[in-house]
């Protein structure tokens, strides 16, 4: 449960998505992939795009602006995974329509907990992924260092689940 004293930092990025038709035997599908993600601290406070940035006849890139990346104290340890891993990465989640194939998707969360990403997979949602900034890298770091402590592991005693059902009927004490 998070502290209402303790502050939740946050921190505007941009996102350039791009688009490419991938063809597959004779059929053609989009396929969508982070190009970049850029600090942003000057940018909206709410979400403006998309931007188309470029065109060519094999892709197309957009911009969006004004995404939050919030870090919140519950999901240090999912902050902490990302951090440990050769290139950290920052995951925007995207809402697609799917009745139009040729829509954009729509990035409404943008997080850096591998957990959060995993869930959104989980439900299908597509989750693009680019390695985080250096700036937003280290900020991220520091706030792990300030409020994360890994739990202690301790191995569960096992129950003897059928000696305590056999003393729980009256006359069949062992």
């Amino acid at each position: 449960m998070e502290s209402a004293t303790k502050p939740r930092p946050a921190f505007t990025l941009s996102v350039v998505m791009e688009c490419h038709d991938k063809i597959v035997n004779r059929w053609s599908s989009r396929q969508w992939k982070l190009s970049a993600i850029l600090s942003d601290s000057n940018g909206p406070s709410s979400l403006e795009g998309p931007v188309l940035i470029r065109k060519d006849r094999s892709k197309a890139q957009y911009l969006w602006k004004g995404l939050r990346l919030q870090l919140y104290h519950d999901a240090a340890e999912g902050y902490w995974y990302n951090l440990l891993s050769d290139e950290p990465y920052a995951f925007v989640i995207c809402e697609t329509d799917d009745n139009d194939e040729d829509a954009v998707p729509m990035p409404y969360l943008i997080t850096a907990s591998q957990d959060e990403a995993g869930a959104h997979l989980e439900t299908d949602g597509l989750v693009l992924s680019a390695p985080l900034p250096a700036d937003i890298r280290e900020k991220i770091e520091q706030f792990v260092v300030n409020n994360y402590v890994p739990h202690v592991k301790r191995k569960r005693k096992r129950k003897n689940w059928f000696r305590d059902s056999v003393r729980s009927k009256p006359g069949l004490d062992r």
